[in-house]
């Protein structure tokens, strides 16, 4: 998408051809939106498919792990991850 690229085999993820290192769990939450693009997600869809379970309301895990992929993938660069206030987040190309 745009200059980001995930390889899902070898999780590898670079923007700009610039190598970015992510957590398991940022490449899933990652590769979730990139496989939505342009689609908003709400924090329940997001919690479901990346934490597989309902976390009973602590859905700030949701920001804390949008934010931490925002200082990698967004860092200098036109923002991709976008957030809809109060609907959820979405991934687009940058620009």
């Amino acid at each position: 998408m745009g200059d980001l690229t995930l390889d899902e085999d070898s999780h590898e993820v670079a923007r700009g051809g610039e190598e970015i290192h992510l957590t398991a769990t940022e490449f899933e939450l990652l590769r979730f939106l990139m496989r939505n693009p342009r689609r908003v997600l709400s924090k329940a869809q997001i919690l479901e498919r990346v934490w597989s379970y309902d976390f009973g309301g602590k859905a700030n895990v949701v920001e804390l792990y949008i934010s931490y992929l925002r200082r990698k993938i967004d860092a200098g660069r036109p923002p991709m991850i976008h957030t809809r206030r109060g609907a959820g987040y979405l991934i687009k190309p940058g620009g």
